[in-house]
């Protein structure tokens, strides 16, 4: 039976583009979709047939394009309490629109998990999270892990700031859910855009995680590009949306694999103008955008900062990966990506002409590796992506 799904979520590449591959299908299952989300994402959310409903992001300006470098212990814990800000804000949003439509399910991101939880309890409808990273139950926390990770400690002032915001939260809208439930990772329901063979305490878990894969849009994956005719092995480099803002590093990238028997395709987002590069050698070229997975079909080595939402797509290509892993949440997946054998990781604070050209090549020749990778790629392929999503989404209303 079609039903009204309502989705929250953030204006990051990483988090948005699962999102639009799920909204997609319940579009074409039927159902109807009103999808809140800044107006610079409005199109592509229109393009999936959903509702676009747009709103004023406090997170525009700190997710866009080339924006973070680092990311501090200081800076990752106050980044909490503007993501309760922005959960506040939706919630409110979300009430006063839907207060005569009710929908039947809501679909939330992960960073915004205060505002799913709320409706849920609020409208007692089911909620769902949207998770592009690891799952998180009492046996693996992905925050915690983050946390740990960059050096957080339980009482920085932020978390304690924190749990007083939420606490308010609650109480203001007269619900009876804990501030720990409300901030936490940590979900009822969720979809994790990974497989189970890719969680950490994976066996764990159970129905209430469904570990459906990357979801890819139809457009997305109908992608194509043509490889170059220098019969070259090809290496794939990008920083992706957040982190792209780094000349110094693509210009070591082009020093690197200049003369040297492969052909690299770097990808440089809206964060560094192609002309700071130079002229480029003949086997080296450099793109604004390029289409991604297109691109990693052909490639023999994706460099990449390991964002989850490459990663997968270089686990669904079987491309193995260099990872490159540039704020805390992407050191966890690289490090469980190593400890699985996916991946070779390098330190961004070491890479330098000969690391990255070594990492590649190593890589590259690891048939081990490869091995292990495509056996991944086959787990990644029976998730179900997309069309599974949709179809335990609908199982839960």
């Amino acid at each position: 039976m079609p039903g009204h799904i309502v989705v929250l979520s953030i204006p990051a590449q990483g988090h948005l583009r699962p999102a639009l591959a799920v909204t997609e299908e319940l579009v074409r299952r039927g159902h109807r979709v009103s999808f809140l989300t800044p107006e610079s994402f409005a199109p592509a959310v229109r393009a999936t047939g959903a509702t676009a409903v747009p709103y004023e992001s406090l997170l525009t300006e700190v997710l866009g394009p080339g924006q973070l470098r680092t990311l501090t212990a200081d800076q990752l814990a106050w980044s909490a309490v503007l993501f309760l800000q922005e959960s506040v804000n939706l919630a409110t949003l979300a009430r006063q629109l839907f207060a005569d439509d009710v929908p039947d399910l809501v679909l939330y991101d992960m960073i915004v998990a205060p505002a799913g939880r709320a409706l849920e309890q609020l409208w007692d409808r089911p909620a769902v999270q949207s998770t592009p990273s690891m799952a998180s139950n009492a046996h693996y926390s992905q925050l915690r892990t983050v946390h740990e990770q960059s050096g957080v400690p339980h009482d920085h002032p932020a978390v304690i700031e924190l749990g007083h915001r939420a606490q308010q939260f609650a109480d203001d809208l007269g619900i009876t859910a804990t501030p720990e439930y409300l901030v936490d990772w940590g979900a009822d329901r969720s979809l994790v855009y990974a497989p189970r063979e890719f969680q950490p305490a994976g066996e764990t878990f159970g129905k209430e995680t469904a570990f459906v894969g990357p979801c890819l849009s139809a457009e997305y994956t109908r992608g194509t590009w043509e490889p170059p005719r220098d019969g070259l092995p090809l290496v794939l480099i990008s920083m992706g949306t957040l982190y792209n803002n780094q000349p110094d590093f693509f210009a070591t990238c082009v020093r690197a694999f200049d003369g040297r028997p492969w052909h690299a395709v770097l990808t440089l987002g809206n964060g560094t103008d192609p002309r700071e590069l130079g002229p480029l050698p003949s086997n080296v070229e450099a793109h604004a955008w390029t289409p991604q997975l297109a691109v990693l079909r052909r490639a023999d080595v994706f460099v990449t900062a390991a964002g989850m939402g490459s990663l997968m797509e270089s686990l669904y290509t079987a491309t193995p990966p260099v990872l490159i892993p540039q704020m805390p949440e992407t050191w966890v997946a690289s490090g469980r990506a190593v400890e699985l054998g996916l991946g070779t990781l390098l330190d961004p604070a070491e890479v330098t002409e000969d690391t990255l050209l070594n990492a590649v090549r190593e890589t590259a020749a690891d048939e081990a590796l490869r091995e292990r990778v495509r056996h991944m790629s086959e787990a990644v392929e029976r998730a179900g992506g997309a069309a599974r999503a949709a179809e335990t989404l609908e199982s839960w209303w």
